[in-house]
């Protein structure tokens, strides 16, 4: 901890009366207290208590909590789990919630070491939860490897050995660049306990060698003694009972100079196993009974520490009651009396008013209820109101839009050829044109009257799909002879062009669709392909079964299409219409229609084309039942 910090902790946690010099003693207490308490736990203990006592006089709460952290952390060490869970709580309860986070991280940590040594897992799991979370929320990577490495305890201690060896390696991957030796030797311990639980022998010496090396190189007898534990394990199921023998009588003094009893305990008792498998009964015995003496002062000192923690827990709160009721209590025996009966009645008053105001606030509360209530019933009304004018103001525009659309054609693809007829006709009735010279020009009047026919065709059928005015019935028809009929129905145009168009259709096919749009569909697509072929072109029609689907093909080889204008025609409902080779005009109403009526008989439209590489459009209809 630098001076800097020091002088925040004094001026922003301290109460008046901290200094600096008091701040700076303090700290370098707590840091010898903290450097000692797994190899002499005691000691620890006892300095830790003197800076407890210093902070209490200058009411330092950062230094009070630093000293009930380092406290529990002595006393389980000990394991004393009771009195190591009481400071736990004093700690926490001075760090919880303020801008301390990682004391108040490691606060939550140490209780779940407690808890997991009690067997209370639910306990330690919530308590690992909310520092993972901690750690997280304030981008504390060594908070969050300290809670990876006490999950992997627990899961450990609850044999989820895969799990628990998961969190030890992530706990290692946030600690070894930082090279926290301390914490990197209990994870290899931890890894080697791991290992041993899945009989994984070899591992575990390999992890447990290294814990040892660690260990020995900071002088941590605590973790020393647990790593000489585990490599006697190591070595007694690998039937090597002399360097068993070798590692305990080496732990078993560092274990008793630090007062662990339940590491004692497990050392003797493995003796006792290694000895009987030698078949050394007396020396087996022995060690039994060394055993049950150090369980039996285990329990007096849990007893003790019962004892303890419920006079810790309630000895600050009895010096400060019996302070205050020494200083008052002559004042509070003579007015004890001339006030009673005043309180008595305030009291009264204060329950009547109290009642009475509760009343109040229910009806207020229950009106303003209602008042919502109604509000938001209000409030949905409207905005069912809001989307419905929304829906009629769209209605209302596509509407408008199709009049428009509708008044355009009419008046232009519609009206110009009827008044050019009827010029001509006049013409003709007024002797101004001879019959021989309206003949001359009648193949080209018959073909923008085939147009004109087209056009209103075409626009009669969308208008009464878009009015739903127009119905699909599906029935069961052989398509090839509705393909022939459009063909023969569009040769006179391609003749006009010498455009040959082939049916190339070899076996019947049964669809389900309706004939006519099914007819319209294709009459539609051929125009289009003779518009957009050049002169002395060919255009194919074909039909073939695919699974369950019939596709119709109608592929021309001119001018062709950009990715722009297949986008429009496939995606958007726009009209889109081009000049053909010999500029012939178009409204755009055939290709809307053709996709209108693929879609009401549940079929699909795709374009293949390439600008000078001509054109493939492909329909789907259903197969119909053979």
């Amino acid at each position: 901890m630098t001076l800097s910090t020091v002088l925040t902790l004094s001026i922003s946690y301290g109460q008046p009366g901290s200094r600096l010099e008091d701040s700076l003693m303090l700290d370098r207490g707590l840091v010898s207290a903290g450097r000692n308490y797994l190899s002499e736990p005691d000691s620890s203990i006892r300095r830790a208590t003197t800076i407890l006592t210093e902070a209490l006089r200058l009411r330092n709460r950062y230094y009070e909590g630093r000293s009930y952290y380092l406290l529990s952390k002595a006393h389980w060490a000990k394991a004393s789990y009771r009195l190591s869970a009481e400071f736990g709580f004093k700690a926490l309860k001075i760090f919880e919630n303020s801008s301390y986070i990682r004391e108040w991280g490691e606060s939550l940590v140490s209780l779940s070491r407690t808890f997991i040594d009690l067997q209370n897992y639910d306990e330690s799991k919530m308590y690992l939860d909310r520092a993972a979370q901690l750690a997280r929320d304030h981008n504390s990577p060594f908070l969050l490897a300290d809670s990876y490495r006490e999950r992997s305890m627990l899961l450990l201690a609850q044999q989820q050995y895969d799990s628990a060896l998961q969190y030890a390696n992530k706990a290692l991957d946030i600690l070894e660049p930082r090279k926290d030796t301390v914490d990197i030797s209990v994870l290899y311990g931890r890894k080697a306990r791991i290992y041993f639980s899945l009989k994984d022998y070899k591992q575990s010496r390999i992890f447990n060698r290294r814990s040892m090396h660690l260990d020995s190189l900071v002088g941590n007898r605590r973790a020393l003694a647990v790593s000489l534990y585990q490599a006697a394990q190591n070595s007694f199921y690998l039937h090597h009972y002399d360097s068993a023998i070798y590692f305990l009588e080496r732990g078993i003094p560092m274990n008793a100079s630090i007062g662990n009893l339940l590491s004692l305990i497990r050392m003797h008792n493995l003796l006792s196993e290694i000895y009987t498998a030698q078949g050394k009964s007396l020396m087996a015995v022995d060690h039994l009974r060394k055993a049950a003496q150090y369980r039996d002062s285990l329990y007096e000192q849990q007893r003790s520490g019962h004892v303890q923690e419920l006079q810790s827990l309630y000895e600050s709160e009895k010096k400060a009651d019996t302070i205050f009721m020494l200083e008052n209590e002559n004042e509070l025996k003579q007015q004890q009396m001339r006030n009673q009966r005043l309180v008595t009645w305030f009291l009264s008053v204060g329950i009547f008013s109290l009642t009475a105001l509760i009343f109040v606030l229910w009806r207020l509360r229950a009106q303003q209820k209602k008042a919502n209530d109604a509000l938001s019933i209000k409030n949905k009304a409207i905005e069912q109101q809001k989307e419905e004018i929304q829906a009629q103001a769209e209605s209302l525009q596509e509407l408008n839009h199709l009049k428009s659309k509708l008044f355009s054609v009419i008046s232009h693809d519609l009206r110009g050829p009827i008044n050019n007829l009827q010029s001509l006709l006049e013409l003709v009735t007024n002797r101004i044109m001879q019959p021989e010279e309206f003949l001359a020009i009648s193949d080209k009047l018959k073909s923008n009257l085939n147009v004109t026919q087209r056009t209103l065709e075409n626009l009669l059928n969308w208008s009464l799909s878009q009015m739903e005015g127009l119905r699909t019935e599906q029935k069961k028809f052989e398509i090839k002879s509705v393909m022939e009929e459009a063909c023969r129905l569009m040769e006179d145009l391609a003749h006009r062009k010498n455009i040959i168009i082939e049916n190339t259709t070899r076996t019947p096919v049964m669809v389900m669709a309706d004939p006519d749009q099914v007819q319209l569909i294709l009459r539609n697509l051929i125009h289009n392909a003779i518009k957009f072929s050049k002169t002395d072109g060919k255009v194919l029609v074909s039909a073939s079964e695919h699974h369950d689907e019939c596709h119709v093909r109608i592929k021309d080889f001119g001018i062709g299409m950009t990715q722009e204008e297949k986008e429009m025609i496939l995606s958007s409902q726009e009209y889109f219409t081009k000049i053909g080779t010999q500029q012939e005009k178009g409204t755009g109403l055939g290709l809307l229609l053709c996709k209108e009526f693929i879609h009401r008989n549940g079929g699909t439209l795709t374009i293949d084309s390439h600008p000078g590489h001509g054109t493939e459009i492909t329909f789907t209809l259903p197969l119909g039942e053979k």
